[in-house]
């Protein structure tokens, strides 16, 4: 009996071995931007025991990781348009599981960069992101003014806008808030701005995020509070806690 419990042990922590190493070739596929590998890694990642948030996670994960080496000058345009291809044909594979996931929050989120040279790629990982966990969310992916994300957030009737900013540059948020309040758009959905590197003791008054996975806690935390799927106990859109 105990020679049985040993063989189905080490049976598991091979399976979660192979498990692991999928996911990580799946990332490797996506930073090396190909697309044909990349979709075919994550097939492999499913086979192998994945869900689909892992998949996402690695795409995530991938994003982070260019955007990092774009700063560096390691990544040009050329290659980071390689890996978002690579992305969308990994994501693709999801699609199902992603429609279906969507409609469980009642919240209609848009996400989009604002003068962000990775903001394509960041805003497909973000979107598909908060997809997996619920949310209706549209990729607005092509880098525009924040006065264009803005206007097309209020055409879509979004209850939630996450606008990704350059790094380290208050001056960028500075000026999407200006838009925000004097546009007209103040009482019309919540805002978290993801923008890295912001130190801390610079003011705002809307919601900030200065990573990926800390604009998805706060969206999920905001989304649990004020989500069509719940009550919605305010009628102007609600603020997650710093």
């Amino acid at each position: 009996m105990t020679e049985a419990l040993n063989s189905r042990h080490d049976h598991s922590q091979a399976t979660l071995t192979e498990k692991e190493d999928s996911v990580r070739e799946l990332t490797s596929a996506l930073l090396t931007g190909k697309a044909d590998e990349a979709k075919q890694r994550a097939y492999t990642a499913l086979a192998k025991g994945s869900n689909e948030r892992e998949i996402v996670d690695a795409v995530v994960e991938a994003a982070n990781i260019v955007c990092d080496l774009q700063e560096l000058e390691q990544y040009d345009q050329a290659k980071i348009v390689s890996v978002e291809n690579a992305a969308n044909a990994c994501l693709h594979t999801l699609e199902d599981s992603l429609a279906k996931a969507e409609e469980k929050l009642g919240v209609k989120v848009t996400v989009g960069p604002v003068g962000l040279k990775t903001g394509a790629l960041l805003a497909l990982a973000l979107s598909a992101s908060l997809r997996s966990l619920g949310f209706h969310s549209t990729n607005l992916g092509k880098t525009q003014t924040a006065l264009d994300l803005l206007r097309n957030s209020e055409e879509l009737d979004s209850d939630l806008v996450i606008p990704l900013l350059p790094s380290n540059a208050p001056e960028h948020l500075a000026a999407f808030t200006e838009t925000y309040e004097r546009g007209g758009f103040k009482n019309k959905f919540q805002i978290i701005a993801v923008a890295p590197g912001l130190p801390e003791n610079v003011p705002s008054s809307l919601t900030v995020a200065r990573n990926l996975q800390e604009a998805i806690s706060k969206a999920t935390q905001w989304a649990l509070k004020n989500s069509r799927g719940y009550h919605k106990t305010a009628s102007s859109p609600g603020t997650p806690t710093s």
